[in-house]
This record gives C-alpha cells, structure tokens and sequence, in this order.
C-alpha cells in the first residue's frame, strides 16, 4: 500500500524549502525594508473577532499554515512597535477559539515579526491587506468572515476550482465557480530579474476557501497562484518563458475561461519561475520535458545523428537509453526513482529497505548510466524483467515469481487505479453505469501517472457517482486527498464513505484515523486508529502510525506496546529500534533506553553519520563509554 510517512516527509521539506526561499529573497531585495506598527486593534464579538495591524506604509508580509495543531502565521518584514506598543499590548482579547503568540526573527535580513494565531477547529480565518496594513478576520466556519468594511458575509460566489485541458496548440484553464463571475480584471507584469512575466485576473467580492493556493500546469503557463486581494481574489499566470504567452480570457456558465495559444510554445516547464523551484519540482519538470517531446521529431534527430553516435563513448560502453540531465542536491532517493518512473515509463518497484538522501550533478547522460552510478553509490542492485525494475540493497537476495499463483491477490489501496482487467466483476450482470465507471477509473489512473491529482480526484469522483457500492473508488479518494493533496477533511470524509460500505476495510480506518489527528480530532483518531490494527496481524503501516500519534499526544507507554507489536510480528526495523529508544527516554527508563542504543549500534543496520552522532551523544550523556 502507499506508504504516506515516506511521502509527506518530502512534501514538508518541499514546503520549508518555499517559504525559505521566499525570505532568502527577501533578504536579497528589500533589505532596507521597515514597517513600523503604528495601532494595533482587536474587537471580540461574541464568537468572531477582528485583529487589525496599522501601519504608516504598505507591509510586506506573508500568510502561512502549520498543522498540528492549526495555526495561521503571518509575517511581517521589517516590522517594529512604535512607542505607545508592545507585545503586551497587541495581545487579543481572551475568547474560546483563537490565541496569539508574537515572535522576532531577528537573524532574518530584514528582521521579520511573527504574529501566530492557533485556531480551533470551529473557525475559519481571512486575512486581507488594507492600505496600510492588515486585517485578519475570524469566524464560525459555517458563517463565513464577515467583511469588517461592507458587514456582508463573504462567500456568496466561491472560487471552486482550476480544470486544465491541454493540447499540442492551446491550453484551457477553467476557473470553476459556484455562479458566474461578472466582476472582474485582467492585466499583466513584466519580467524582472530571475521573475518571468505574468498574467493576473483580479475577481472582485469571492471568496477562495476551497481553492487551491498553487497549482502547477507545466505548459507555457509554469503555474497558477491564488491570494486574497481585499474582499476578493488575484489570480496570476506565470509564463514558463521569458516571453509572456498569448491568452484570452472569457466568462464561461461554470465561472472563466483562460485560453493559452501554445503555438509556438518553447517550455512545457517553469523555468524561471518567481521564488525558485525546489529541487523535486525540477526533476517533475525535467520528465514532463522528455515526456512531451514528440515522437517523430526524436526519430528524425536520431536519424540525422546516427554517424555521430557511432563516436560517442557512451554507445560504445552498451548506455544508449534517452539522454537526461540531472541536478540532485540531498533529495531522498525515493524523489529519484519517481523521476526515473517518468522518464522510462517501466513499473519501478523499491524495496522498503531502500533509504537515503543523494547529491549527484549529470549533464547529458543516458537515464540508464544515471540509474546505475545512483545505484553504485547507495550500494544497490536492480533486476529488470517483464517491463518492470526491482530495486533492492545489494546485501538482500531478490527471485522473480515462476508463475502467478492468483491473479486476484494485489494490495487494497492500489487496485482501484489499475486496468480493467484488476477490477474483479462478472461481465453478465454490469449495468451501463459500471462499465462506464470503469472507463473513468482508467482515466483517472492516467491522471495519477501524470501526477495531475487533481484531475484525478474528479475523475474518480463522477466514477463513484455511476457506482456508488465500490469502495475501492472512495477509499482510492481518501489516499489521494491524504497523501498527495494534504486536504485532511476530505480525506476523512471518503474514508468514512469506505467504511459506510465496507466496515472491515482497513486501509480507510487508517486514512481516517491519520486525517483526523492531522487536524487534532484526538478521540475520533483513537477510535480510527484502534480500528485499523484490528486484524490478526495487524497492518504494519497501521501499528506504526498509532505509535508515532501516541508518543506526539503523551501517551508513551501506548506507543511503546504498539512499538513492542510491531516488532512480535515483523521485526525491527531501524526507525522502530530508535523511536523505542527515545520512548524509553521520555519515560524516564534511562537504563532500558541505554540498552535499547546499544542495540541499535550492533544491530547491522546501516546508520546514517547524522543519526549515528546522535545515538553517541545520547549515550555520552548518560556516561556510556
């Protein structure tokens, strides 16, 4: 099944990457920059609440989200309190759903204020930037934020959703809303350094709670970005070029629609976008380039340049798969053979002992020698048949099945997406709706190849409206919101819809159980949770999640039975040795704990330096020598 620990950990570094670079840059071009917090002015109603910064000049701030639990973080550069001001001062008024912590980031270039509001559950939030300065707006997540300027409700027409259609010589962009959208602009922005022109569409009175922030098309549009823009929304188009593409824009019944002439178009990525790409973004890039080139015109230039290859080293030494160029700086392994997937279009298949990071720099080079020097360095081997590579260490052993005993038995959580001929049904009695079902399901898995997850979801969803008693399509849902898109409520509500109709499922007990304790529903996890070990044997994903949600709740001697589970019916694992060590820790168990390092550092396992220096100088505090 996915393995959504592997997954996420990337996606977080992706997202501390985003917001690092944005205060790198920053620190590059507005290091003269001051805001000073002139008034600050909070108005508790009843159970909403009105916190407004003033200042003398426009601020330069960002708006951030951190879970577990909720927080809004805005940041402020350059921001200092004048005289009559103080962190006292700017505190809110005591109340059930919102607290305030204040923060100075005084190693920042210029140095940055840090307003950080922890929301409960039962409120929503909207911030919007006056002219000097800064209003953040809370409210009933049913009611909606009230507009402190007009005292209507907001959300009477809501942005939905971005739907992308593409072809070799247009690409259509759908703003999808819940009525017609009449008032609205459309402009654009030149480049600037290291920042390719843009388009933008201001839309007046919207709001943009279900929509998506960024969005990546990788056509001559790199990506779409959302913000608040007073009591509606901007929406900017960045060009994947230097040069700003050719677009029109038009009401449509379902909200608007962008139309981008792609003839013409050099880049079908984000090359140049504004703040910098993180390093995953590029490799996603890199395998959209390779996988659109057009099948004629690589014959034509192999064709015209087969003397020349004649020469080159690598055909002579057997490389001669297509030529890639990478840039890996400590990106986890399992990012590099997502990129690999891309490219080849093979099944790769990673064994769950494969772990690391990996900086590696090629320019022009067969994917084939790429795979094999990473390879080398990770100390791995591969077997290739049937179309499919098996990448496992070079200490394990590795036999191919002789023959497939049962073509039935494949893992829960990934059948929904495979060919028809996975979906186990008798042909006699499928009504129109099945079959087109399950048409939609093999659309959606070409989706999910893409990475287009979005698309996906939507395609699954009219798929689960024609065959609403499979709970293979809800659950495929739930992992996809979980895992690839982070929308824990989502993901939470299909789960349940699995279990409505499959209560032994499992997998959606788990989906359910980590959606939940991602938005610090504590009991409804444990009830999740408790459920989805209930099998004999218990899934492993399933002991380990409840035993990382335990030990992060401070119920240590849980997460140390779960653990000690674990290890009765699979083993130990190097994540699980250590994550016992540190329980015992907390627990106060210093000789077990103690022992329990020791064990780690005979146990075999490869250490990596960083976890090694750890564990020695845990033991070095406790006086081991």
């Amino acid at each position: 099944m996915l393995k959504w620990l592997e997954k996420i950990q990337p996606a977080v570094f992706i997202a501390f990457c985003i917001l690092f670079m944005f205060h790198a840059d920053i620190a590059k071009s507005e290091t003269s920059v001051s805001y000073e917090i002139a008034a600050i002015e909070a108005k508790l109603d009843s159970n909403t609440l009105l916190y407004e910064i003033k200042g003398t000049t426009k601020p330069v701030y960002t708006v951030t989200e951190r879970f577990s639990p909720f927080r809004i973080v805005v940041d402020i550069a350059g921001a200092f309190w004048a005289e009559n001001l103080s962190s006292d001062t700017a505190q809110i008024p005591p109340n059930s759903f919102a607290t305030l912590s204040l923060e100075n980031l005084e190693n920042q270039d210029p140095k940055i204020k840090r307003f950080v509001f922890k929301l409960t559950d039962s409120h929503d939030y909207e911030v919007t930037d006056t002219a000097l300065g800064l209003q953040i707006a809370f409210a009933p997540a049913t009611a909606g934020v009230e507009n402190s300027q007009s005292g209507k409700l907001q959300g009477v027409t809501a942005l939905q959703d971005f739907n992308v259609v593409s072809t070799p010589n247009s690409t259509t962009i759908s703003i999808v809303s819940n009525r017609p959208i009449e008032n609205y602009t459309v402009d654009t922005i030149g480049s600037g350094a290291n920042k390719p022109p843009r388009m933008y569409i201001d839309i007046d009175n919207v709001a943009i709670n279900e929509l998506v922030r960024e969005k990546r098309v990788g056509t001559s549009v790199a990506k779409i970005r959302v913000a608040p823009r007073g009591d509606g929304a901007r929406i900017v188009f960045d060009s994947a070029e230097m040069e700003l593409f050719k677009y029109s824009v038009a009401p449509s019944a379902s909200g608007l629609d962008v139309v981008i002439d792609e003839t013409g178009s050099k880049s079908t990525g984000n090359q140049g976008v504004e703040g910098g790409d993180t390093t995953l973004d590029k490799l996603i890039t890199s395998s959209e380039e390779l996988l659109s080139q057009d099948p004629e015109d690589i014959i034509s230039k192999a064709t015209s340049d087969k003397v020349a290859s004649l020469e080159d080293d690598f055909s002579f030494s057997g490389y001669k798969k297509q030529r890639i160029s990478v840039d890996f700086y400590k990106i986890d392994i399992h990012n590099v053979f997502r990129l690999f997937r891309e490219i080849t279009d093979l099944n790769i298949i990673i064994d769950e002992d494969v772990a690391g990071s990996l900086t590696l720099a090629l320019n022009d080079v067969p994917w084939d020698f790429a795979l094999d020097i990473i390879l080398n360095l990770m100390d791995l081997k591969k077997e290739e048949k049937f179309n499919t590579i098996v990448i496992y260490p070079s200490k394990k052993e590795f036999l191919w099945p002789t023959r497939a005993e049962d073509n039935l038995a494949f893992e829960a959580d990934i059948e929904v997406i495979q060919q028809e001929a996975l979906i186990i049904e008798k042909t006699i009695s499928q009504s129109k709706e099945v079959v087109m079902a399950k048409e939609l399901i093999v659309k959606a898995q070409s989706l999910e190849q893409r990475q287009e997850y979005e698309n996906a979801i939507m395609i699954y969803d009219k798929a689960l409206e024609l065959w609403p008693g499979n709970s293979k399509i809800s659950n495929r849902m739930a992992s996809l919101y979980l895992v690839n898109l982070g929308m824990n409520a989502k993901a939470v509500f299909y789960a349940k819809k699995t279990l409505a109709i499959d209560t032994q499922n499992r997998d959606a007990s788990l989906y359910a159980a980590i959606g939940s304790a991602n938005m610090q529903r504590i009991s409804e996890a444990n009830e999740y949770f408790t459920e989805s070990i209930s099998d004999n044997p218990p899934m492993k994903e399933a002991l380990v999640s409840y035993a990382a949600f335990s030990e992060n709740n401070g119920q240590n001697d849980a997460a140390l039975t779960l653990i000690d589970k674990y290890h009765e019916y699979y083993g130990e694992t190097i994540d699980t040795m250590i994550a016992k060590a540190r329980i015992l820790d907390k627990l106060g168990l210093g000789k077990d704990a103690t022992q329990q390092y020791l064990s780690i550092l005979a146990s075999g396992f490869q250490l990596r330096p960083d976890l090694k220096k750890y564990i020695e100088g845990r033991l070095a505090a406790k006086d081991i020598k």
